[in-house]
């Protein structure tokens, strides 16, 4: 097996769901039923507040949905919670069986198979990573991943995917 195919399942091990995502968009007749245009995420945390009120975090997302381009704001305990609470906000409105959904599990890692890096910079905090996310609709468990260098673009790209799995047989455009 070629490194980069065995670095792929490495990537989507738990995460079938985005496995079989990858396959689907490939087909001419997949139609992808949203698309995350752009994600901004402002996130403060204050280690003085009481515990209750340590973070406050605001994500605006632009979603393109049957055509149109939807820019939305939303709060949330922390940035993973504000992207979902967002783009929730535009595509339950369409799609109102995405309320069911539910991200039971999520999990981060650092992703450098003991490899050696010239640059310590690529190590720890500053290499790519992998989020893994657990969904549920009360019915059916999926799980999901996102790999990039930035936590929160790794954050998003699951979440992306947990929604999308949920709607993969929805054709309404």
């Amino acid at each position: 097996m070629a490194r980069d195919l065995k670095e792929v399942f490495f990537r989507l091990d738990g995460a079938w769901a985005s496995f079989e995502l990858m396959s689907i968009r490939k087909r001419e007749d997949y139609l992808k039923p949203f698309h995350v245009l752009r994600c901004k995420i402002d996130d403060q945390v204050d280690f003085e507040a009481p515990e209750d009120a340590r973070n406050t975090t605001e994500a605006s997302v632009l979603i393109e949905i049957f055509g149109d381009e939807e820019l939305v704001a939303a709060t949330g305990r922390g940035p993973v919670h504000a992207v979902d609470n967002a783009m929730r906000k535009v595509l339950e409105k369409h799609y109102p069986q995405l309320a069911e959904v539910r991200l039971e599990e999520f999990d981060v890692r650092l992703l450098h198979h003991g490899e050696v890096f010239e640059d310590d910079e690529e190590r720890g905090a500053g290499g790519p990573v992998r989020v893994l996310g657990i969904f549920s609709d009360g019915k059916e468990r999926w799980g999901t991943v996102g790999v990039a260098e930035d936590i929160l673009q790794a954050s998003v790209a699951c979440i992306i995917d947990g929604l999308e799995w949920k709607l993969r047989g929805e054709h309404k455009h």
